[in-house]
């Protein structure tokens, strides 16, 4: 369990008071919190989910049907245009940032072109994917709600088995380029990338990721809300993931002052 999770209800009650909310429309993201400071996320979960910020009586499902998700038609379109503006940026071959935690790309190069890190953005790379923002701009959380970025595998990459930070965000991908021999697996399903194709998953569920090609794999990848949430569940879980963001940059640095 990360460190700041302690210190997370305390700050969500006093959003609570300061917003003037009914607790009660938050009792589901309450018991969430409970739920996994007392490391019992496994007990109320049927996947194998457990994920930092967990919000019990969401539906479980690893692979979504993309039906559900009238926007992956205008997403699928715009892959000629979206594709420009990663090859803008620098597509396989620019520096790129190396993709955080870097310790889950056991074998090969895991790297990142990024628009939001957990809903952190950089305006920069923004600016310079209009075409992209404006196609995700209709999507529920795909701006902001915590990542939004191309995604790179280097040949010969194997991204090991994990769990995503919390079951209140979908994962989208869509193929850019996409080698024979690039695959993902959630749970016990494994699936390849195609250019132009979208696939929705939860990545809260265990997923591992292989490039066993000789060629760089590249999607575009953002997270959305679970649309079970409520507004205001959206809001509540937006401002934990503001004060993790914040506790765990204060651990960071507060090591590394002590460290020197």
């Amino acid at each position: 369990m990360q460190p700041w999770l302690a210190e997370s209800p305390a700050y969500l009650e006093r959003w609570i008071d300061e917003q003037q909310v009914d607790r009660s429309s938050l009792e589901r993201v309450l018991n969430g919190l409970d739920i996994v400071l007392q490391g019992k996320v496994l007990e109320h979960t049927s996947g194998g989910q457990e994920p930092n910020i967990f919000v019990p009586g969401l539906s479980e499902i690893a692979w979504w049907d993309n039906e559900r998700f009238p926007w992956i038609a205008d997403v699928e379109a715009a892959t000629e245009e979206i594709a420009a503006e990663f090859e803008n940026l620098g597509g396989l071959v620019s520096k790129r940032i190396v993709s955080n935690p870097t310790e889950l790309a056991d074998e090969g190069r895991w790297s990142a072109h990024y628009l939001y890190h957990t809903a952190k953005s950089y305006p920069k790379n923004l600016e310079a994917c209009p075409k992209t923002v404006k196609v995700l701009a209709p999507i529920p959380g795909a701006l902001g709600c915590g990542m939004t970025y191309f995604s790179v595998l280097d040949p010969g990459t194997h991204i090991a088995a994990h769990t995503g930070f919390t079951n209140a965000h979908l994962r989208c991908h869509l193929g850019l380029v996409t080698p024979k021999g690039a695959r993902i697996r959630v749970s016990d399903e494994t699936r390849e990338w195609h250019r132009g194709k979208a696939f929705v998953f939860d990545d809260s569920y265990e997923h591992e990721v292989w490039n066993d090609s000789g060629e760089g794999r590249a999607v575009l990848l953002f997270d959305i809300w679970h649309p079970d949430l409520t507004e205001i569940e959206i809001r509540a879980i937006s401002h934990l993931m503001e004060v993790s963001r914040k506790l765990i940059y204060r651990s960071f640095w507060s090591k590394e002052f002590v460290a020197r």
